[in-house]
């Protein structure tokens, strides 16, 4: 047989095999759900779909390595998803590269990166984006502080009823920040929309408002209805106050040093370094919990490493105790 008839041949089989068709939306979809479920076939289909261009499919294998649904958690593959579909032009990928550089704790965070990520997807009008790069910007963080830019864009996510853009708006408002007009009742307006909105910030000064009687009539149940909030979606600062509510009785409720503690350990977990000191205290006096030495001294040390003056003290006396009972070979 000539080599020109086995060229036309040839062609004639590439004609006749089907071409890979391009799966839908819904079927990228279902495909996530499956393998967020652990499902191998699922997760192989998902990284030969976004090998092959998709933007969808490697967004959702981006969450689901950033999550650990399905797969190992690995925040760099994440990245590499992420970027993969940032790059096919995604903005809600280009937003989750930013939330990554920003937020993480690994060797990635890097606000620099944060910035540059956030603004693409600004740019493209992604809300959230909008209203995460006005804080960076009012911060400073990742590059210069640029107060006209940052309103700017906080403006543009709060006239898109972005609950972060109207509470950062909100604060500006409160503060008479960045050439805006302070103005108390505009502020408590924009903090409340927000609160509503689930931003845990917004219920945590809303929660403050109340409280106080600032901007809004003293009301202790509304207080603590948005201290709970801003609590129940893991706020820091709102989980430690919550347990002073409770070791203290406040706003109506009955004291419980149970409940203050099982707080103060969700907030030193999240964060909260007078949490883990507080904690630490709460273990050494069995407030709340069973005495346990061993307990309060690990979160004292915890906190010690954060810089915290107080469990610095308490560690640095413990350290001494057991220098002094310890045999005198391990002193030597």
């Amino acid at each position: 047989m000539s080599g020109a008839r086995v060229l036309v041949l040839c062609c004639a089989v590439a004609l006749l095999a089907p071409a890979a068709r391009a799966a839908s939306e819904a079927e990228v979809i279902d495909l996530a759900k499956k393998a967020a479920g652990a499902s191998a076939p699922a997760r192989e289909e998902l990284e030969r779909l976004a090998g092959e261009g998709d933007a969808l499919a490697a967004h959702f294998l981006g969450r689901l390595y950033l999550n650990g649904r399905g797969v190992r958690q690995d925040e760099a593959r994440a990245v590499e998803m992420f970027r993969k579909s940032a790059e096919l032009g995604r903005a809600d990928s280009a937003h989750n590269l930013g939330v990554i550089y920003e937020r993480s704790r690994s060797p990635l965070r890097d606000l620099k990166e944060a910035r540059r990520w956030y603004r693409l997807a600004a740019e493209k009008g992604y809300a959230r984006s909008q209203a995460n790069l006005g804080y960076l910007l009012t911060e400073g963080h990742g590059g210069p502080a640029d107060a006209d830019a940052a309103r700017q864009w906080i403006e543009k996510a709060a006239a898109q009823s972005e609950p972060r853009g109207q509470y950062l708006l909100g604060i500006f408002t409160l503060e008479g920040r960045a050439g805006i007009e302070r103005n108390r009742a505009e502020a408590v307006r924009l903090i409340k929309l927000a609160a509503e909105g689930k931003d845990r910030d917004a219920q945590l000064r809303l929660a403050r408002f109340y409280s106080t009687g600032e901007g809004l009539p003293k009301d202790d149940k509304l207080a603590l209805d948005w201290l709970r909030k801003a609590a129940g979606q893991r706020h820091p600062e709102a989980e430690f106050m919550l347990a002073a509510v409770y070791a203290r009785g406040l706003y109506g409720v009955k004291r419980d040093d149970r409940q203050a503690a099982e707080w103060l350990r969700k907030s030193a977990r999240d964060g909260n370094v007078e949490a883990a000191y507080q904690l630490g205290l709460a273990y050494a006096e069995g407030r709340g919990v069973a005495p346990d030495s061993s307990e309060a001294y690990g979160w004292m040390l915890h906190a010690s490493r954060k810089g915290h003056a107080g469990a610095i003290e308490f560690v640095r006396k413990v350290q001494a105790e057991r220098a002094k009972t310890a045999p005198a070979e391990e002193r030597k």
